[in-house]
């Protein structure tokens, strides 16, 4: 199956091989890329860490001298590629949440009944409100600290669109909302043939996804494994 995948660069070398390793023709075609900002140890006052992305952990590599104060602190990760990257950076109390924000909310309240201490949200944007939502409305202190930016990649005009053309998929996958939005507003519904798979990592990233698009499929969890999944089914 040729297989558009729209994750950073960054991101995609082990998604590109477990579909070559599948059998899929793939085309990598990454719609943004971060830009890690670097964080001050002396602004920094927390009994825990938060991350909803791992990209958290690849930014925090750009503040070496945050890294001491924070690595013997609890971590609260949405999900098991985020917690590999916590690990991978020397974190040891590494708490996984099922994958989304809800969830990781839900065993932060858990874990921390009756806790004061602030926690440290290691925040990007574009993001969602939900985790921060959820933790004001529990009355969890959280200091958002922001540590990566996606921007969008640029290119040539009629670049994305030409290239998508020629490659023809016969599946796409998309991992964020932004991601979605930026595809749809260089490529049209109709450009695509009518039986085109969109595949979503989560509903909240399907509904992003214009109505002219006839096959859109959710992964049953919010990881690549279910993700890639999908192709199979």
């Amino acid at each position: 199956m040729r297989v558009l995948v729209t994750r950073p660069e960054t991101t995609a070398d082990n998604t590109l091989r477990r579909l070559a390793l599948a059998g899929h023709e793939t085309l990598l075609l990454p719609l943004s890329e971060a830009e890690h900002l670097p964080i001050r140890a002396t602004a920094l006052t927390a009994s825990g860490v938060v991350a909803t992305s791992a990209e958290a952990f690849r930014a925090l590599r750009q503040s070496p001298d945050a890294l001491p104060s924070l690595v013997p602190l609890p971590v609260y990760c949405v999900g098991t590629a985020t917690a590999e990257a916590a690990l991978d950076l020397g974190f040891s109390q590494v708490r996984v949440g099922p994958g989304d924000a809800a969830g990781l909310a839900e065993l932060i309240l858990r874990d921390r009944y009756g806790q004061t201490g602030i926690l440290l949200y290691l925040a990007g944007t574009p993001r969602l409100p939900d985790l921060e939502t959820r933790m004001t409305v529990a009355g969890v202190p959280l200091q958002v600290r922001l540590v990566y930016r996606m921007r969008p990649v640029v290119r040539p005009p009629g670049e994305l669109s030409a290239r998508v053309r020629a490659f023809d998929p016969q599946a796409v996958l998309f991992y964020s909302r932004e991601a979605v939005r930026q595809f749809f507003s260089d490529i049209a519904p109709a450009m695509l043939a009518d039986t085109v798979r969109i595949l979503c990592l989560g509903p909240r990233i399907a509904d992003a996804v214009p109505p002219g698009c006839r096959h859109v499929e959710i992964a049953p969890r919010p990881d690549e494994d279910a993700l890639l999944a999908l192709l199979d089914a």
